[in-house]
């Protein structure tokens, strides 16, 4: 494997930590993510757009009460936004919507992203991440330019390993020719397409995979609640929480080392661990979901 660091099975995501509409105060996002800590869930997600740089700077709180060994740190860049200072981000978020509507494109330029991750850096108050990737990036946005600022990000020590955030199976083929893709984070769930080829991708290539956006078929297995509750009491797990079955289904695939779970709620979080305890016995369970719902 190229990449031999040990990371949690599941990790936190952070887009709604720190958003316009969180309802959680800066104490209480900060008391979930030692609640993830604690609880050995050491990956923690986030992006410089999360919360327009309050995601990270609440990562960055937190930090400074748990070591910093503790915790896998994953951030991402390229969409455009606003970088006011600590004093002034209530009005980043306003602020990056206004400039997207203006200018809604990435931008993967060797200069924008060493200045993206060391902004980064000084709101989560750390010398490094432990991933720093390309953001939402599609084919034909990252150039030859782009792989190589993920080498300088990493030769300067400000990310321990470098790769991309994408549902585009061509974006994964041309980082890992580029050599500077060594961790994948991709939609994983019965909504998503690409899974698939992706993890086939990331097998091959013996890179990580991190899973988001796991939860996102609740709304598809509402819509068809009769015949997804019926599945599930035939196979002795209709005492199980979708959610948890989600995950569950999510971590069985392909190549998947790690899920990510956006939770405001420390009680669910800790409750979704059991997820990972579903093994073999739910193969089948699983091949009938996806020929199902997907």
């Amino acid at each position: 494997m190229k990449v031999a660091t040990p990371i949690s099975r599941m990790g936190l995501g952070t887009g709604r930590l720190a958003s316009l509409g969180s309802s959680l105060t800066r104490r209480q996002a900060v008391a979930l993510i030692h609640a993830a800590i604690d609880h050995d869930i050491r990956v923690i997600d986030t992006a410089d757009t999360y919360g327009s740089g309050d995601s990270e700077r609440v990562i960055g709180t937190a930090l400074k009460e748990r070591r910093r060994d503790d915790c896998f740190l994953i951030t991402k860049a390229g969409f455009a936004h606003v970088a006011l200072p600590a004093a002034l981000s209530p009005l980043n978020q306003i602020g990056k919507k206004l400039k997207q509507k203006v200018s809604p494109g990435r931008d993967f330029s060797k200069a924008y992203l060493v200045r993206c991750v060391e902004r980064s850096l000084k709101r989560l108050g750390t010398d490094h991440v432990d991933a720093f990737l390309l953001h939402a990036a599609v084919a034909g946005e990252p150039t030859d330019e782009s792989w190589a600022a993920l080498e300088a990000i990493r030769t300067k020590g400000m990310s321990r390993l470098t790769g991309v955030s994408t549902s585009d199976p061509e974006v994964i083929r041309q980082g890992l020719a580029s050599g500077q893709v060594m961790i994948v984070e991709t939609p994983v769930s019965l909504c998503s397409s690409n899974a698939g080829t992706i993890g086939e991708l990331c097998a091959e290539g013996q890179v990580r995979l991190v899973a988001n956006e796991v939860l996102k078929p609740q709304t598809l297995l509402k819509e068809r609640a009769g015949e997804w509750n019926s599945m599930r009491e035939r196979h002795g797990v209709g005492t199980i929480a979708t959610p948890q079955l989600l995950i569950a289904y999510a971590a069985a695939q392909r190549g998947v080392s790690t899920v990510l779970v956006g939770t405001l709620s420390a009680g669910h979080l800790v409750e979704n661990l059991k997820a990972l305890e579903y093994g073999e016995e739910m193969r089948g369970m699983f091949a009938e979901m996806k020929e199902a719902f997907a």
